[in-house]
């Protein structure tokens, strides 16, 4: 199996994380702690839309 695919599922499952402890730790201190949150949170659905996009890809070759 290619290592790219996982590469994308890692920083996914990162960035999930990540979002989820900043709404957990500060999310009502801040209208930007929401914002960021909010925005690595798609970061991290994007990831996870390469990472089936290139599972795909693999699929096909």
């Amino acid at each position: 199996m290619n290592v790219k695919p996982m590469t994308w599922l890692l920083l996914a499952l990162t960035m999930a994380s990540y979002a989820v402890y900043i709404f957990l730790s500060s999310g009502s201190e801040s209208v930007w702690s929401l914002i960021s949150g909010i925005i690595i949170a798609v970061a991290s659905l994007v990831m996870v839309w390469r990472f089936c996009r290139e599972l795909k890809t693999n699929r096909q070759e």
